[in-house]
C-alpha cells in the first residue's frame, strides 16, 4: 500500500481517521493525502450574490478548515509520515 488517501468531513471524527491513517502508514510505509471537498451553505450557493455577512462568515469557516488540514498535515510529517493534503472547493451545483 503506496498511499492512503483519508477525506476529511470535519464533523469531530478527523481525529481517529488521522490516527488510523498513521498507524496504516507506519505499518505500510506509506504516504497520507488528506482531501477535504467543501461546498457553500446550500442556501448560499455563489459567492456573488446574498448579504455580505454571509459570505464573510462562509470565508471564515473556510479558512478555518483550511488551516485545520493544514495542521494535521505538519503533525504527520513532524512524526516521520511522509503526507499531502488537498483542500477544493466545488461550486455546490
Amino acid at each position: 500500500m503506496k498511499n492512503i488517501l483519508v477525506a476529511i468531513d470535519f464533523i469531530n471524527n478527523e481525529e481517529l481517521l488521522v490516527d488510523t491513517a498513521f498507524q496504516l502508514a507506519e505499518k505500510f510505509d506509506s504516504k497520507i493525502w488528506l482531501t477535504h471537498i467543501t461546498a457553500p451553505d446550500p442556501d448560499f450557493v455563489s459567492y456573488e450574490v446574498g448579504p455580505q455577512y454571509i459570505r464573510e462568515f462562509r470565508a471564515i469557516e473556510l479558512r478555518k478548515e483550511h488551516k485545520l488540514l493544514q495542521e494535521y498535515t505538519n503533525v504527520l510529517k513532524k512524526k516521520g509520515v511522509k503526507c499531502g493534503s488537498n483542500y477544493c472547493w466545488t461550486s455546490g451545483t
